[in-house]
């Protein structure tokens, strides 16, 4: 094919990439082009197992954990079919070993994983349910924050935490702050915010949610809560739905 240029290949056509003859020049626009386009190159039996890796760490694969792999719609659902495409294509062989090489180890080093402390369960005796999360949606301002400041066991904050509906982040501040806070609350209250952190209605917030997020994990690091109540993340939220496989961590070439 003659050498052509694109500014940013948004206009390239199915017919014009057809015309790419090379694993070379699918590696060239590999990193230049929309997710398209590197659909049809991690498609394609010309594509390198370098350019295939590298389209899917620049795809941020981390950040699509918690999808289902079976899911069809929805936002970034391109971008989660190219992780789809790479990962089932490596597992058959059907990227092109070549002499073109990549290195996913400085992607990676930037890349945002869940945190592993997150995903332990805390192991403590089986909570119950014994106020009415309606009850609880009907508390606001300083009501709920007395609510939660005059609990005296740790099962009345359970009670609170887990059926909080609140889109004020000093209300689940309280509850981290409280002396009768355990290891279990502090989970809940972990992925309800980051719940919260990836909804578009929340967007604005996430600056002020990252803080007590990274101090959740700051003390479960430390071991700084107590594991008097039960509660297991990977049940209860399922925050992981596949894995990335350990293959994909390697450099190619």
């Amino acid at each position: 094919m003659e050498k052509q240029i694109y500014s940013d290949y948004s206009r390239l056509t199915f017919e014009e990439f057809q015309k790419f003859s090379t694993p070379c020049e699918l590696h060239d626009i590999a990193s230049r082009c929309l997710y398209e386009i590197k659909q049809w190159i991690v498609e394609s039996d010309l594509c390198s197992e370098a350019t295939a890796l590298m389209i899917f760490w620049n795809a941020c694969p981390a950040d699509f954990l918690n999808y289902s792999w079976n899911k069809k719609t929805g936002n970034d659902i391109d971008v989660f079919n190219i992780i789809r495409t790479v990962i089932n294509n490596f597992e058959k062989g059907f990227y092109l070993k070549t002499d073109i090489k990549y290195d996913p180890s400085e992607v990676i080093s930037k890349t945002k994983f869940i945190p592993e402390v997150v995903l332990q369960a805390s192991k403590g005796e089986e909570p119950y349910i014994y106020i009415d999360k309606e009850e609880v949606h009907s508390w606001f301002g300083d009501y709920l924050v007395s609510k939660i400041n005059r609990c005296d066991t740790t099962i009345e904050l359970y009670n609170i935490a887990v059926s909080l509906k609140h889109r004020e982040i000093n209300v689940y501040e309280k509850i981290l702050e409280h002396p009768l806070c355990d290891k279990a609350i502090a989970l809940i209250i972990y992925w309800l915010l980051d719940k919260y952190s990836n909804s578009s209605l929340y967007a604005t917030d996430w600056l002020i949610i990252k803080p007590v997020l990274e101090k959740i994990v700051h003390k479960l690091e430390n071991n700084e809560y107590k594991e008097i109540l039960a509660y297991d993340p990977n049940k209860e939220v399922k925050p992981i739905k596949w894995k990335i496989p350990d293959y994909m961590f390697k450099k190619i070439g």
